[in-house]
């Protein structure tokens, strides 16, 4: 049986490859592979469906930062990062704040039509759903700002937010400053798909604070909008934070064996994740802009920092921009929508350091280990740029192999088998192998390669 389900997945593998050059078409859950050559992202790709737009505060006084908020059905946790917003030390007279509804069905509209903050506030409503990357065009062709700041719909921030990313790039126009790391999660709403583990979770939170376990206690079954546990007040007083815990493990990787500049890290493009970076306009127009075919879920956010990446990016992460995600239930489609722009990455940008991504989406190896493998990889093709040049090519097969065992979903067992490695080829990947062992710098890649080997 685990013949066939490799004999398949090698014949399909044969069959996608082949066929990189047709059209990347995405539609519902269904995905289907091809490369598109990544050019330039022009105004085309800033353009909008029919849209509404209401403006308060949009007076002429020069604006040094535009925050960015993509927003779908996220109220009403997206009015709480607004009235986060409310509170920075930063000049409310030098920043503006574009939230992109796309085509969202939830209260968002109404509740934000008359809505009167004091800093300039661009709402934009699409009629028609225009997903995460064209969305974020959208807000980039509206923002007047110099520095651009991304924020999910979910943030709530810190009162010294904005002035810290600001303060980031008043030295070089090419640094790109991310919180992102550090993020905390709240839970500032109960939701009807929440779990039973989830509930009891938050009942122990909200313990923290009498009014908030009070609000906890009222709240009735069934529902079916999110029920609020915090009030503007407790945004303002910071009782909010009653709520939140540390989470996301993945992400404390990074700010664990990793300095501010990311030093020793080879994926700095990683931290360009949208829920909170900040950029220089001029910059992220220079690198094309988000790429619109990233429709779904994922990767355009990576997708757009590796472009930027290219052009002589310098990454920074720090603490200062913390903020606290609002946890909300999330769809198993999610998924299968981050496969499929994972493959849409790796066909535009065939590289070794994007394709090398799937060693830790598959759970082959952590992000430390693949970070490893992919320096010592370079280390080896800079150090001997001809003597190993067939191993490169295996390297290169079987990383897109691994790459389409996610795409069909099926386990990684046999993977030289599936990548169409007779034995005359395993048998040279071998000497490879033992020939890298004898230079003692190759550890972690060599431990890599005789695992596959075994798969």
């Amino acid at each position: 049986m685990t013949f066939i389900y490799c004999e398949k997945a090698r014949l399909i593998g044969l069959v996608i490859l082949k066929k990189k050059m047709k059209e990347y078409v995405m539609s519902g859950n269904s995905y289907k592979w091809s490369r598109s050559i990544l050019g330039k992202r022009t105004e085309k790709d800033l353009q909008s469906p029919q849209k509404t737009l209401i403006s308060k505060n949009n007076t002429t006084q020069d604006i040094e930062v535009s925050i960015i908020i993509p927003s779908q059905n996220r109220y009403p946790l997206n009015l709480f990062t607004l009235y986060s917003l409310e509170l920075q030390t930063f000049n409310p007279d030098k920043m503006e704040v574009i939230l992109i509804d796309d085509a969202s069905t939830d209260q968002t509209k109404e509740k934000l039509l008359n809505y009167t903050p004091p800093y300039h506030f661009k709402y934009i409503f699409s009629n028609e759903k225009l997903g995460r990357a064209k969305g974020r065009n959208l807000g980039i062709r509206s923002a007047r700002g110099r520095i651009l700041i991304f924020l999910d719909a979910e943030m709530i921030t810190e009162p010294d937010f904005v002035e810290n990313h600001y303060n980031y790039h008043q030295s070089k126009d090419n640094v790109i400053v991310s919180g992102a790391m550090y993020t905390k999660a709240l839970f500032s709403c109960i939701f009807p798909d929440f779990s039973k583990r989830k509930l009891n979770t938050i009942a122990d939170l909200a313990k923290n604070n009498q009014e908030i376990y009070r609000r906890f206690q009222a709240y009735k079954t069934p529902f079916k909008e999110p029920y609020p546990l915090i009030e503007k007040s407790d945004i303002t007083r910071k009782t909010f934070k009653d709520l939140a815990f540390k989470g996301y493990p993945w992400l404390q990787q990074i700010t664990r064996n990793f300095d501010e500049k990311l030093t020793g890290f080879a994926f700095p493009w990683m931290v360009f994740i949208t829920g909170n970076v900040s950029v220089c306009k001029d910059f992220i127009v220079q690198a094309g802009v988000f790429d619109g075919d990233f429709y779904h879920y994922g990767y355009e956010d990576w997708e757009l920092g590796y472009r930027l990446n290219k052009l002589g990016a310098q990454y920074i992460v720090s603490e200062q921009l913390a903020a606290y995600h609002q946890e909300h239930p999330v769809g198993e489609r999610k998924w299968r929508e981050t496969i499929g722009n994972f493959g849409l990455f790796t066909i535009k940008h065939h590289d070794v350091e994007v394709l090398i991504l799937g060693l830790e989406l598959s759970g082959l190896t952590d992000l430390l280990m693949m970070n490893n493998i992919l320096k010592e990889y370079t280390l080896l093709v800079q150090s001997n740029p001809e003597r190993f040049q067939n191993l490169q090519e295996k390297f290169i097969t079987i990383l897109e192999t691994i790459i389409l065992f996610l795409e069909v979903d099926i386990r990684h067992i046999n993977i030289l088998g599936a990548s169409g490695f007779d034995t005359d080829a395993r048998k040279q990947l071998q000497e490879d192998i033992n020939s890298i062992k004898v230079l003692n710098n190759y550890s972690n890649l060599t431990n890599f390669l005789e695992k596959i080997m075994k798969s």
